[in-house]
């Protein structure tokens, strides 16, 4: 099927690595022009880059911080100098607490920094929205898909204010659906529940055990991998959807 989107000007931010590399690549496959962000790992960005050229895309790689308040317009308009405007967005960066993704034993009261979290994940996101919009406007097919987690449904210790930040994007979407839709601006949330890529490295046995006791909640019995959501964001941002817009769409491999 063809998407529609070759030379589709792309970007998306905190596309080094799981599904932001994997949304980079699989955009580049659809022969579209991807601009992806990094905040640390340059080399991890240069290489999906490498790998969207070989994939018959293109690739412009940027640096971009979520906390900066003064990055997200500076981003925009990059890209939209780089490549002559811009047809999409997909929001993936994210602003971990300092232990890292996953479940943390510091819980809400014990965490001093929770604003700059909530910054970051919910008013980062925002501030790059508000500078794509008028970008978008003029592209004949918008798009914008922002990225939030089905832990928003279940709660996980120590991931209150991510949470939290991550359920406010889900207001934005509906209401932003109906400021920009008569624009022909289209716009989603994906929720990726647990992901597993492949990996040559072995898992620790009581990783394991936590891995095939969720793997048994789940239809297929596997996890889904990043490039299942990446297809999914594809799909979105594609041609092919000409009329899903503030929806919430879930990739958790039917966990239960």
């Amino acid at each position: 099927m063809d998407m529609g989107l070759r030379n589709r000007a792309v970007l998306i931010t905190g596309a080094t690595a799981n599904i932001g590399a994997a949304t980079a690549l699989a955009f580049g496959r659809e022969g579209a022009r991807v601009a992806l962000t990094y905040c640390h790992n340059k080399d991890g960005a240069q290489q999906v880059a490498c790998e969207i050229a070989k994939a018959g895309g293109s690739a412009y790689v940027l640096p971009f911080d979520l906390e900066d308040p003064d990055a997200a317009q500076k981003l925009v308009d990059n890209v939209a100098d780089h490549w002559g405007g811009l047809d999409v967005l997909v929001n993936n960066a994210v602003r971990w607490a300092d232990t890292g993704p996953g479940p943390m034993e510091t819980t809400f009261d014990e965490t001093p920094d929770w604003e700059r979290l909530l910054n970051a994940n919910l008013s980062g996101h925002m501030r790059v929205i508000y500078a794509a919009i008028p970008v978008l406007r003029k592209s004949p097919a918008g798009r914008i898909v922002t990225l939030s987690t089905s832990v928003i449904r279940r709660g996980v210790r120590g991931a209150a204010i991510y949470t939290a930040a991550k359920a406010g994007l889900h207001g934005l979407t509906r209401s932003l659906a109906w400021d920009v839709g008569k624009d022909g601006i289209l716009v989603n949330l994906v929720l990726p529940g647990w992901t597993m890529d492949p990996s040559p490295e072995p898992m620790p046995a009581e990783l394991q055990f936590l891995l095939d006791e969720h793997c048994k909640n789940t239809p297929t019995g596997r996890l889904t991998a990043s490039r299942d959501v990446a297809s999914t964001i594809v799909f979105l941002c594609s041609s092919a959807n000409g009329s899903i817009t503030g929806e919430e769409v879930w990739v958790t491999g039917g966990f239960c």
